[in-house]
Parts: C-alpha cells; sequence; structure tokens
C-alpha cells in the first residue's frame, strides 16, 4: 500500500467519526429536551471532550508512529553495519547507477580497489569506459547491453580496469537492474571485487596443471593415509597402469619386492623428520617388468601445520642404467668383438699376478696377431675385415677356458690371458688349440677364407714381474713367430729382448742415415749366360753406419717398412741408380738395363709413377734403360688401382719384373692381368741345382711359364758353373749370383764393366 493511501484513509476514517460525533452528539442533545443554555454548555463540553479525544488520538497515533519510525531507523542501521561490515568482509565495492539521471554512487571498498580517494567523484559513464582494458571493452560493454535490454537475469563479467596507481587489475563486476511497471530500467545496483589474486592463482594452477599433464617425469598425489589421489599422464606411460586403476590405491601396488622392510622404513623416518625423501628405487610396471626410477616425495603440510598430502615425483632411469652399463662396457671392451679391451686385460692380468704371487702360481700371456689379415682388408674391405675379426674372436673365445681372459687390443691383435698354471708346459696345448681356430676357413661374404696366426708367449715371473712386461715381451715373442714362417708360437727369451732393442735403435739412427747421407747404392751385374757378359745391373741398398759399420738389406729394410721409410729410401736409390746408369751409357758401357726395386708402399701410395718421371727427367735416362722390380707376394696382393700405376709404369716404357718368383702366392689369372717383361727365379730354387729334382722341377716349371707368357727369366743366386749350365740348358737366359759378382759399388762395378769393355775391342 503506497504512503498516499494511507494518509487518505486515516484522513477519511477521522473525517467520518468526526461527523458521526457532532451529528450524533447534536441528536442526542436535541432529543434529551435540554434547554438552550444547557445545549450551549453541552455543546461546550462536547467539542472540549472532542478536542481531548482528538489530541489524546493523535498523541496516541504520533507517538507510535515515532516509536516505530525510530525502530525503523535503528534496524536500518544495524542493516546497514552489517552490510557494511559484510563488504567488507568480502573486501566488495557496491556501485549505484541512477540511468535515468546518470548518478553514480560507490562506496568507499569500491573507490579504494580502483585507486580514488574517498572523497572523489567518479562518472562510469565516461570513466568506466576510460579504465576498461582495450582488449576487455567490448565485451564488458555487451555484457551490460544484454542486461539492460533483458536478455540475462542478471550483470556479471569479469574483465581488467585500471588502478590509479598499479596499472591494470582484474575486477569481477555484478549487478540487477530495477524496471518500472513497463520494464525499462531505471536504476542498476551492483558490486565489484578485485579477483587479480585469484585470477593470478588460477593462471597459475593452470600452468601448474599443464606442467603437471605434459611433465615427462612421473607424479603421483597421496592423501595423509598414503592413498593416491590423482596421477598424470607420465605416471601411467611409466607404470603401465591407468589413473582409474591406481586412484585410491596405496603406492605398494608398484613394489617390485627388490627392497626390504629397512629400506622403506628409514624412507618414512626421512619423511617424518625433514619432509622429504630422494632416492632411487626399483619399481615394478603392470607387465611384471622391474625398473629403476629416482624418486622424490615431499611431505605437504595445511595451515595449521598437520600432514595433508604426500606428492611423489620421480623418472624412469632404465635408460640412464643402460646408457651407464654400455659406457662402462665400452670403457672395459671392445665394441666390434665385445672383448675386454686393453684396459680391463691390464686390470685383469695385474689381479692374475697378484694371485699367483700369493699361491706360488704362474701366469701365461699369449700375444696373437692374425697373419696377413691386411691382405683381407685390401681386397675385400673393412666391412669384411670386420666380419672376420667377430669370427675370429668367436673361434678363439670357444676354445678358451672360462677363467681365461681373451680380449682385443686393436687391429688383428688379441691377447689370451691364462690363468692358474704351474709351468710354461701348460701354455703349448693352449697354443696348439688356438693355432687350430684357423685350421678351417672362414667363411666371409660368401668366400671362404684361408688365415693363420701367429703367437708370441710370454710367462710370469720368468719373463716379467708385472703387466706392462709381460705384454712387451710377449709382442716381441710374437715377432720371432711372424720371422719364422708364421702360423706358429714362439716363447720369450732375453736374446729377443736384445733384438727388438736393436731394433729400435737402428730405427732411430735410420732417420739420422737418411738425413746424412748415410745410404749407399751397391750393383749386381746381371750377365747373358750364353756368353758371360754384363748386359744389366741391380741396384741394392747398403748403409754405412758409423758405428756397426755396412749393414745389408735385411738388417734395417724391415725397420725402413715398420717406420715407415722405405718411399725415402725407394726414390734415393732411384734417383742414384738412374743418375750412374746414365753414366755407364755415356762412358760406351753396353748396358740394357737398370734394375731397381720397388717396395709396396711406394706403388700403394701412388707416389711411384710421378717419382720415376721426376727421376728420368732429372739425369735424362730413357725409361727403356729402368726396369722396377716387385716381389711376387707385394705384386699379388694390391688393387685395381695399383694394377693401373703398373700400366702407367709400362706405359712410359719402363720394364717391369717380379722378384722372388715362386716363393709367394701366385694366381694365373693376375699374373696374366699383370704387364710384367721378367720373372725372377728365387735363389731358394737355385741354390740346390743340380742335385735337388724338386729344385729342378721347380726351376723348369718357371722358365716353362714365362716362356709361355713371353716373359723374359733371371735366375738369382747362381754361385756354381753346373747351376748356369742346367739353368742355360732349361731355357733361361740371364742370371746374377756370386759366380759373376757380389754387389759391388760403383767404382768397382765401372772396373768391371773396362775390363769387358778392352776384351770386346781387342
Amino acid at each position: 500500500m503506497s504512503s498516499n493511501r494511507s494518509a487518505w484513509q486515516i484522513t477519511l476514517i477521522y473525517l467520518i467519526v468526526s461527523a458521526l460525533w457532532i451529528l450524533l452528539s447534536d441528536n442526542a442533545l436535541t432529543w434529551l429536551g435540554f434547554g438552550a443554555e444547557l445545549q450551549q454548555r453541552l455543546q461546550t463540553v462536547k467539542g472540549l471532550m472532542f478536542i481531548s479525544l482528538s489530541a489524546g488520538l493523535i498523541f496516541f497515533l504520533t507517538r507510535n508512529y515515532l516509536r516505530r519510525r525510530r525502530q525503523q531507523e535503528r534496524e536500518l542501521r544495524i542493516s546497514e553495519q552489517r552490510f557494511e561490515l559484510a563488504l567488507a568482509g568480502s573486501e566488495d565495492g557496491v556501485w549505484d547507477w541512477q540511468l535515468n539521471s546518470g548518478q553514480v554512487h560507490f562506496s568507499r571498498q569500491c573507490r579504494a580497489m580502483l585507486g580514488f580517494s574517498e572523497t572523489g567523484k567518479a562518472d562510469p559513464a565516461g570513466k568506466w569506459a576510460e579504465l576498461l582494458h582495450p582488449e576487455d571493452s567490448a565485451a564488458a560493454r555487451q555484457a551490460l547491453r544484454d542486461h539492460l535490454a533483458g536478455r540475462t537475469q542478471r550483470f556479471h563479467h569479469v574483465h581488467r580496469l585500471r588502478h590509479q596507481q598499479d596499472g591494470f587489475r582484474w575486477f569481477e563486476a555484478s549487478g540487477r537492474a530495477l524496471r518500472d511497471p513497463t520494464g525499462k530500467p531505471w536504476r542498476i545496483l551492483g558490486i565489484l571485487r578485485d579477483v587479480t589474486a585469484q585470477k593470478e592463482s588460477e593462471d597459475r594452477l593452470r600452468q601448474a596443471a599443464v606442467v603437471f599433464d605434459s611433465t615427462t617425469e612421473g607424479v603421483v598425489i597421496t592423501d595423509a593415509d598414503n592413498r593416491m589421489l590423482n596421477v598424470n599422464q607420465a605416471f601411467c606411460q611409466i607404470t603401465g597402469y591407468s589413473a582409474d586403476e591406481v586412484i585410491g590405491a596405496k603406492p605398494s601396488v608398484l613394489k617390485s619386492g627388490w627392497h626390504d622392510a629397512d629400506f622403506y622404513q628409514q624412507m618414512w623416518q626421512a619423511l617424518e623428520q625433514d619432509g622429504n625423501w630422494q632416492g632411487e628405487v626399483w619399481n615394478r610396471r603392470k607387465n611384471g617388468e622391474i625398473y629403476p626410477q629416482w624418486q622424490t616425495i615431499n611431505s605437504v603440510y595445511d595451515k595449521d601445520g598437520k600432514l595433508s598430502h604426500y606428492v611423489a615425483v620421480f623418472a624412469d632411469i632404465s635408460k640412464i642404467k643402460r646408457s651407464e652399463q654400455e659406457i662402462d662396457f665400452l670403457a672395459h671392451n671392445d665394441p666390434l668383438t665385445r672383448l675386454p679391451n686393453r684396459l680391463l686385460l691390464n686390470e685383469r692380468l695385474e689381479n692374475a699376478i697378484q694371485r699367483a704371487k700369493r699361491q706360488d702360481e704362474k701366469v701365461g700371456l699369449i700375444f696373437i696377431a692374425i697373419d696377413r689379415f691386411k691382405a683381407v682388408n685390401d681386397s675385400l674391405g673393412h666391412s669384411a675385415g670386420d666380419d672376420l675379426l667377430r669370427a675370429a674372436a668367436q673361434r678363439m673365445l670357444a676354445r678358451s677356458r672360462e677363467q681365461d681372459t681373451l680380449a682385443r687390443l686393436g687391429g688383428d691383435e688379441f691377447v689370451l690371458l691364462v690363468d692358474d698354471i704351474q709351468s710354461a708346459d701348460a701354455l703349448i696345448p693352449v697354443a696348439k688349440r688356438l693355432l687350430a681356430c684357423f685350421d678351417q676357413p672362414f667363411d666371409i661374404d660368401q668366400q671362404p677364407l684361408h688365415l693363420s696366426v701367429s703367437l708370441g708367449i710370454s710367462l710370469y715371473p720368468d719373463d716379467g714381474n708385472d703387466a706392462r712386461a709381460l705384454l712387451t715381451h710377449a709382442d716381441t715373442a710374437l715377432t720371432l713367430a711372424k720371422d719364422s714362417g708364421r702360423n706358429t708360437y714362439a716363447f720369450y727369451t732375453q736374446a729377443l729382448t736384445l733384438h727388438a732393442r736393436e731394433r729400435i735403435a737402428l730405427e732411430s739412427s735410420l732417420h739420422q742415415a737418411i738425413s746424412g747421407r748415410q745410404l749407399r747404392v751397391y750393383y749386381q751385374p746381371q750377365v747373358d749366360l750364353s756368353n758371360g757378359r754384363i748386359i744389366g745391373l741391380e741396384a741394392l741398398v747398403r748403409w754405412q753406419h758409423p758405428e756397426l759399420g755396412l749393414l745389408t738389406p735385411d738388417r734395417f729394410l724391415p725397420i725402413a717398412v715398420t717406420a715407415g721409410l722405405m718411399i725415402s729410401i725407394d726414390e734415393y736409390v732411384l734417383n742414384q741408380a738412374c743418375q750412374q746408369m746414365q753414366r755407364w751409357l755415356d762412358a760406351g758401357f753396353g748396358l740394357q738395363r737398370m734394375a731397381v726395386n720397388m717396395s709396396g708402399s711406394w706403388l700403394e701410395r701412388g707416389q711411384v709413377v710421378e717419382s720415376v718421371k721426376q727421376s728420368l727427367a732429372r739425369n735424362g735416362l730413357h725409361a727403356h734403360f729402368l726396369e722396377l722390380e716387385l716381389t711376387e707376394t707385394e705384386a699379388m696382393r694390391h688393387s685395381e688401382s695399383n694394377l693401373e700405376r703398373l700400366d702407367s709404369l709400362r706405359q712410359l716404357g719402363i720394364a717391369l719384373a717380379i722378384d722372388d718368383f715362386g716363393t709367394g702366392y701366385s694366381s694365373l689369372m693376375r699374373l696374366k692381368r699383370l704387364p710384367v717383361n721378367r720373372l725372377k727365379i728365387d735363389r731358394g730354387f737355385v741354390s740346390e741345382l743340380p742335385h735337388d729334382q724338386n729344385d729342378a722341377a721347380i726351376a723348369r716349371a718357371i722358365i716353362a711359364l714365362g716362356q709361355s707368357l713371353n716373359m723374359e727369366l733371371v735366375a738369382e743366386g747362381v754361385e756354381t758353373r753346373e747351376q748356369a749350365a742346367m739353368l742355360t740348358d732349361m731355357g733361361c737366359h740371364i742370371a746374377q749370383g756370386f759366380l759373376y759378382s757380389r754387389p759391388l759399388p760403383a767404382v768397382e762395378i765401372e772396373e768391371l764393366l773396362q775390363q769387358q769393355l778392352s776384351s770386346s775391342l781387342s
């Protein structure tokens, strides 16, 4: 009921009561028949009574009204206080917007949230729009328009407003419009709440949720009773369990059984004392696989300091473990054959020596080298060589005792450590077993390969007291085995040590010999067997050692090969021989050929063609006077590229000869392909002529082979006239040997040539 209507009702009641009083009281006086004077007095009394009753009524009505008004004001003040306290407790601000007048009221809290002073005024129609963040302006305005248009029950929107001092902050604005009977809004009231902290917290929670789900480390959250509340995707991937399978269960479902009760007891004690624990744990996946993980567990406490949760973060370190094992394996093992390497061999050898010392036993060391392994790499490639090494390692390992150690040092070199033996005799059957490993051919790239090994043996304590000495002495013995024809074994002796030291000293001196011009070129005549005349010469190198005197090639050329000095020696001999040959030709000596030995390394490195060209040009010697000799072994083992180099030499007009023919492993197909002019019969097939029928048969076969291939034959090592006569009968026409002359310096050779020239002129 409205105020006007209530007032009119009260007034009407009063008028009715007053009118009835007057009419009824006047009629009553008239009906009683009082006199005029009395009626006049009674009218006065009646008027006074009416005034008194009206005054009393007005008093009581006014008093009740004022009481109710004061009560309402008190209740209103209490309500306002409660509202203000509620707003203050919630830290919300109130705004009241009179849409018709445009006036806005902001509460004190609202002004404080926006950074305005308490006494200032704000114009939301303009200021609110100015305070809005540009990115939020359109959405906030649309939300307000939708509510004012009646499309939403209430206005609610979260947006950024500019604080007067702190830049933009996040606010949640909500309100409801008051509408007139036609539905038109005329007023809107609402609250404003600063949600910046909440927004930042939500962002952090959202980021944490992303990290929680995307991290590669497993995360599990449990309650205080250690029951799982949440797990991330990485947990599921690592353990194999889905989230539904483990939520509500205890982490003990992952136990592997590898840890005892003390391990878990110490873990819980650390959590109780320090609030965290970190360490390596072996758990079990759903499929039963046991795996290692590095785990960190932290205790979570509420604001009252009471334990509320545990958070465990773990990483699967099985790959790291495997990598560590692989690194450790590669540090101590050969990656190709998976055998122990030098480092692990040294450790085991030192341990074996210590055991043998305590138990008065011996330790054997067998140095193993595959014979002619380089030829496999050169002919079939390094991949085939690797396959061969793996196959050889497996064979030798199968023939070794379980307590022994087979190691690979590198290349084709292996070492077998034989432990727990009483004498050197115990190593002989072991060596024979190793040799027998190579009796059967190896099937490499569907091609059978027949190989052998050479073995060098040293013994503790007879040959050394430490690992280094035993390895060195076994290597020295290996050299003896190789020099003895390969495919055999040899024991270390003191004499071998002295020999090895002499080789080292000679190698050091050989470098100085080349630069200090200590090398000498000697020449051995090649004669025509039909008339005994010198028709050619072979250049042979000697070393005029300042202390040891004149050294023959067998003393230093093997050392030069090992030291990589053969090319320098070859080029020196070639230049000296070409220079001397041209001098003798200029002197009128009727020589046909100067033979110079060509090492395999010189040919293999491809330097020989250019060196020959330069030497011929430097000395003015025609190419057809020069002959290069290559041993049968070197000629047979080189690649197609080296065949091309031999063809290039032949095209220059240079003659090519195979030296020591019959001692190597010739392939007739390869021999036919080689651009060779001469075969030199090795002295080993000549020295026993004419008495040894086998040598005679071999010499005759070589001569027949050379003749069938249109090659000249030269017999080496001819020392008797009977040998010369027999070779002549077989069809060999050229020979060299002590029968005619030893290798001599150029001066002495020139005397022979001068004598031959003089006799021919006389």
